[in-house]
């Protein structure tokens, strides 16, 4: 990776379409180095010849199909041979990664559920430095306090994010240190301090030093497994969003990598007393998008299993229906990712509601062998006890006991998330919220477990 730079740069957007421009705006919103063109054809790409024009990247429109979208892709490598490409894509029509990627394009990514991913993309292909109090929290990543030992040299600025202010604050900067009242104040109260995304090296190469001079074994900080493990998820992803054909052979092998995520993880390591909780608690305090809800999911199905001490086997399980639970949502229109929910349609939300069933019939059709309590886990768990959920309003009668644990780990989730108007519930909170609601004949989870996992912390309280 180049080193970031201060100057402007240009960046080709390709599209016939004013909605794929308005969404790359969206995405690239604050970064400000960034002088974005919108190119509407082929011809006026080829035609271009200014001076002063020189795009390092390049984001194209990948919506109409393999065949238009590789003349897009030739035609701005022809022109600029130096720019680096990446095509953003829907399910709106077929497209093949690998003939993409063999006519020039850099990376192939989904518009709405590759998101948070396509940031980390752009600013490794085109690393831009970004200073102020408005950088956007999309340019930041948050880290594992675990791996921060105070009174020690940091070469990395820290920030934290102020979401009801959209702002991200400097903290301290490279070549200071954290005190001890101050790490400890941010593990106490659970929150979250960020780095950017272009000193992440620099961080890894702190982080080892401090693992190093902690005598760990093998030094690789929970920030950095925590990375890479985002990043094999995306790779599992990219096999179910490629319109490529799957055999059983690899289908298979998307099922072992699924494994080796959660074994990376620790997601079947049992704990005891409060270091379940404790395990619980640290992923809270994300901000929601796809791979965060997919691995927060994977972490506390398999973590709360544990708490009702169900069979060790089962932490497997459930981890791998947290991990599938939502790739559904990548055939939601890109509009709808751009939506609150108070301002979703009566037909958007008909179309949202079957996201459950298109995941699992996206994991069949790439012939992955799930296990059945795994399909059926996914399938129900955005339904209710009351039978007013979806897809298909089941009672609590008809749910699986994995499908209702699925349930409760993904309303867990959204209470201990960070969201855009509000802040995110502590854990301990969250969990009598949902026990409460329960009792209330208002929730959404089971009131037998729901009262079992507030049962087990306040044991270890």
């Amino acid at each position: 990776m180049s080193s970031p730079s201060r100057k402007s740069v240009d960046v080709i957007i390709g599209s016939p379409r004013d909605s794929f421009w308005d969404s790359v705006q969206i995405i690239l919103k604050g970064y400000y180095p960034y002088k974005l063109r919108h190119f509407k054809t082929i011809d006026e790409i080829l035609d271009q010849n200014e001076k002063d024009f020189s795009p390092v990247l390049a984001l194209i429109d990948g919506q109409d199909g393999t065949t238009a979208t590789n003349e897009w892709v030739q035609s701005t490598k022809m022109n600029f041979p130096d720019c680096k490409l990446i095509v953003l894509h829907t399910q709106a029509a077929e497209l093949n990664f690998e003939i993409v990627k063999r006519n020039g394009a850099s990376e192939v990514m989904h518009m709405t559920f590759d998101r948070e991913f396509i940031s980390d993309m752009v600013l490794q292909l085109a690393p831009i430095e970004m200073e102020g109090d408005h950088i956007p929290i999309t340019a930041l990543m948050p880290v594992d306090l675990r791996d921060i030992e105070p009174d020690i040299d940091i070469n990395f600025d820290i920030y934290i994010h102020l979401p009801a202010n959209h702002r991200s604050v400097l903290m301290r900067k490279a070549g200071a240190q954290i005190e001890p009242r101050q790490l400890e104040k941010f593990q106490n109260l659970k929150q979250q301090m960020y780095i950017k995304k272009t000193q992440m090296r620099a961080f890894f190469e702190y982080a080892r030093t401090v693992m190093s001079l902690r005598n760990v074994p093998f030094p690789v900080s929970m920030t950095e497994k925590f990375h890479r493990s985002k990043k094999a998820i995306y790779e599992i992803m990219s096999e179910f969003l490629n319109s490529a054909g799957t055999d059983f052979q690899e289908g298979r092998k998307i099922y072992e990598n699924c494994k080796n995520i959660i074994a990376d993880l620790e997601l079947t390591k049992s704990f005891s007393g409060s270091a379940l909780f404790d395990e619980i608690f640290r992923y809270t305090g994300n901000a929601r998008t796809p791979y965060h809800d997919c691995i927060c999911v994977s972490a506390y199905a398999a973590f709360f299993a544990q708490a009702l001490d169900w069979k060790p086997e089962t932490f497997e399980s459930a981890a791998i229906a947290g991990l599938l639970h939502n790739i559904g949502t990548s055939s939601l229109p890109v509009a709808m990712a751009e939506k609150t929910s108070s301002q979703l349609k009566p037909e958007e939300w008909t179309h949202y509601y079957q996201y459950p069933e298109r995941s699992v019939h996206m994991v069949r059709s790439k012939k992955v062998p799930l296990d059945q309590n795994i399909a059926r886990a996914i399938l129900e768990h955005r339904e209710n006890p009351s039978g007013t959920g979806f897809p298909n309003k089941l009672p609590s009668a008809d749910l699986s006991d994995l499908g209702k644990l699925l349930g409760y780990a993904y309303r867990f989730h959204e209470c201990t998330s960070l969201m855009e108007e509000r802040q995110a519930l502590p854990p301990g909170v969250a969990i009598e919220k949902l026990k409460e609601d329960a009792v209330a004949g208002k929730g959404e989870v089971d009131l037998l477990m729901s009262t079992e996992i507030l049962k087990k912390l306040k044991s270890i309280q």
